[in-house]
């Protein structure tokens, strides 16, 4: 790892306590940052990496990277609560309105810590115009993704590039200002990549699932639902009646076996995961026109090896 989970976490706990002076504000934030710390850090990494791959050395990496994080678990709060699922986590457990403004807080506060990672005040406006730009490009994307609103191959892949890439592209573009360079259009464009690797994935595994997140007890819209309710009607006519709005959730919960051997047959799965490495193997062909550090290069490929592995 290029940052120290241990040390990100305790600038994000810094940066909470030097502008939240309300105390339930406070402390609310020190446990929610406190249960991020239980995860990776991907996207502080991703920042980190890209700052020394473009040969960074007087900003703030650490607290960059704890910046970026502090958006993420903002982000992770809010659409849980918009999910209504995840019981475990504090957030869902606080008040609801409680945990609403703590996430909204954060947000401002991540914008906060990251311009404050450099004291050059061109970069400072550069680094807000970039992550405001990505922030409403995701709020965009998370949108069409909550109410449902893809019904095409095209509206899929415009949904996935504002509600997931543009968060990839936030971070590594992060280190990439901070390193001094301008806004590098490879760098976003094979981010963008691997949010769209990266949603497959997840879709591939929510499909599959048979509790509050499974797409298709949740009739959600996604290329992998599309590519299933394609087949023959002897195979996924009553999962494509249950999509047109016949029956309930409760009238279908009793076929996951059904559910699951219509997958098998259609090869869905198969074609996600088809998909998801097109778009990978896409990325590590612009990384490799990259002119950029080598040894850093490499460090990104390593620190993405295990997600697509996962």
């Amino acid at each position: 790892m290029t940052i120290v989970k241990e040390q990100v976490g305790f600038r994000m706990k810094q940066y909470a306590s030097q502008w939240f002076t309300a105390q339930p504000l406070l402390e609310f934030s020190h446990s929610f940052i406190e249960e991020k710390l239980a995860e990776t850090m991907m996207f502080g990494e991703l920042a980190a990496i890209h700052y020394h791959m473009f040969e960074g050395k007087d900003a703030d990496i650490d607290g960059a990277a704890a910046a970026i994080e502090l958006f993420i678990l903002a982000s992770d709060i809010l659409d849980d609560l918009e999910d209504g699922d995840a019981p475990s986590k504090p957030w869902m457990q606080a008040p609801l309105p409680v945990a609403l403004h703590v996430a909204t807080s954060l947000v401002t506060l991540s914008q906060q810590a990251l311009i404050h990672s450099t004291s050059d005040p061109v970069l400072r406006g550069e680094l807000a115009v970039m992550m405001n730009t990505q922030l409403i490009q995701s709020a965009n994307g998370q949108m069409t993704d909550l109410v449902n609103d893809t019904h095409t191959e095209e509206s899929y892949f415009q949904m996935v590039r504002g509600k997931s890439a543009s968060l990839l592209v936030m971070a590594c573009m992060a280190g990439v200002l901070l390193a001094g360079r301008p806004w590098n259009e490879t760098v976003a464009e094979y981010a963008a990549e691997l949010g769209i690797s990266a949603q497959l994935r997840n879709d591939c595994r929510d499909l599959l699932r048979w509790d509050e997140k499974s797409d298709f007890l949740n009739r959600k819209q996604t290329l992998l639902t599309m590519y299933l309710l394609e087949g023959p009607d002897e195979q996924v006519g009553w999962i494509r009646d249950y999509y047109n709005g016949s029956g309930t959730k409760s009238d279908v919960t009793g076929n996951k076996e059904l559910f699951l051997q219509a997958c098998e047959q259609s090869g869905v799965v198969l074609y996600g995961s088809v998909v998801s490495r097109m778009h990978y193997n896409r990325f590590q062909e612009l990384l490799a026109e990259l002119q950029a550090d080598a040894f850093w290069k490499d460090k990104l490929l390593q620190q993405l090896a295990g997600g697509q592995s996962a």
